[in-house]
């Protein structure tokens, strides 16, 4: 009996609860215009506070130079049309309703991907007795951010979303920022690339439209370490491996071979790093411009060794034009000449055999010299890019 008495006054309590709820949409909304500034004086503004929060940063597009990620919006103003006594309702302090039914504030966010994004959409407006309206619009937004790769992988980056009204003044509204949406970084969910560091609001007033914008900025940092270890490394450890290309003895025949594999390997990096960077020539990666010089010493080391192999096999030639074959069968092992008429021998044969030895050693020498010119060049200019790559990241 107990228990069917309890529901039944829970039934009676609930009824009343709805029914007051019900009685205090009918009074509010009865000649109630949600086109209406929300202030009996229509010549006073609207304080709107307005507090962001991002949730989760789903990408960070370097190429295309955007950054999409989910977050909310918790809206504040104060509508004097929507005020009731409490104690002629039953207590109740607080009612939700539909957010197309009340004024809403006119607020958008700039420089979208596509166009001017609104705020998202929340079903419903919480409404307290005092007429205070809270508002919570979210949706996944998808804001443009100019992104400085210029010290890729250690860059920091900033994102600027910018709030504002769009059609309407601060004649009508007026945003004004709400202090808790300053260093709220720890509620963003870590991601995997980028190191979340600060969230700062900053307002500025522009004249020329009469209106106050709200600009967040977000400040990140890449992560550098899975960078580091599969592509700065690589690149360093191939770029010595180019500076050691005149080591290899030119008789072996696998310079050439050496040059363009090397020369291969370095156009995939700048390939891989076209795809992900963006296409502009203000913020070029410090890291491409290495890779790209790198790649202009293999052509020249690759044109250099082209050279001395064709200089070698020429030597080669005329190595095997100097043999020299006895004339007679006496045993004689050098040909100093051929007789004349005059039954004397002619020197000719010895000069051209005397000119062909000396050109053949200086050949050589000219070879070996190459290759300590190209060897002592490519390792000055491999420590000198390194250097300026290094003095480029910690300027």
């Amino acid at each position: 009996m107990n228990q069917v008495n309890t529901v039944v006054l829970l039934h009676a309590l609930l009824h009343c609860h709805f029914t007051s709820a019900d009685s205090i949409e009918n009074y509010l909304f009865e000649h109630y215009s949600a086109r209406m500034k929300p202030r009996r004086n229509q010549k006073e503004l609207v304080e709107v506070d307005i507090a962001m929060t991002i949730q989760t940063v789903l990408k960070v597009d370097e190429r295309f130079q955007y950054i999409s990620f989910y977050g909310w919006f918790e809206v504040q103003w104060r509508d004097e049309f929507l005020m009731w006594n409490e104690t002629e309702y039953q207590g109740i302090k607080k009612i939700s309703v539909p957010y197309q039914h009340v004024w809403v504030p006119d607020i958008s966010m700039y420089y979208s991907e596509e166009h001017i994004h609104d705020l998202g959409v929340h079903p419903f407006v919480s409404v307290t007795s005092q007429g205070h309206v809270t508002w919570f619009p979210g949706a996944k937004y998808t804001v443009q951010c100019y992104l400085k790769v210029k010290k890729f992988p250690f860059d920091r980056q900033k994102c600027s979303i910018v709030v504002a009204a769009w059609q309407t003044t601060d004649w009508m509204q007026k945003l004004a920022p709400r202090a808790r949406s300053v260093n709220e970084v720890k509620g963003i969910a870590e991601n995997g690339e980028w190191e979340f560091q600060n969230f700062t609001y900053e307002e500025n007033y522009d004249a020329e439209f009469d209106l106050t914008k709200i600009v967040y900025t977000l400040e990140f940092q890449r992560r550098y370490r899975y960078f580091l270890l599969c592509t700065i490394m690589p690149i360093v450890i191939l770029s010595v491996l180019n500076s050691l290309t005149f080591l290899i003895p030119v008789e072996s025949g696998e310079r050439i071979t050496y040059c363009l594999t090397l020369f291969l390997t370095f156009t995939v990096f700048l390939t891989l790093f076209d795809q992900t960077m963006p296409r502009n020539s203000i913020d070029v990666p410090y890291i491409t411009v290495f890779v790209s010089f790198h790649l202009f010493l293999c052509v020249i080391s690759t044109v250099v060794s082209i050279l001395t192999i064709s200089s070698k096999r020429g030597q080669e030639c005329d190595s095997r034009d100097t043999q020299i074959v006895p004339l007679e069968s006496q045993g004689e092992d050098l040909h100093l000449g051929e007789v004349n008429a005059d039954g004397k021998r002619s020197g000719s044969s010895g000069k051209n055999y005397l000119r062909r030895t000396l050109k053949s050693i200086l050949k050589e020498v000219f070879i070996c010299k190459i290759d300590t010119v190209m060897l002592v060049m490519n390792f000055f200019f491999l420590g000198s890019s390194a250097f300026v790559l290094v003095i480029c990241y910690i300027s």
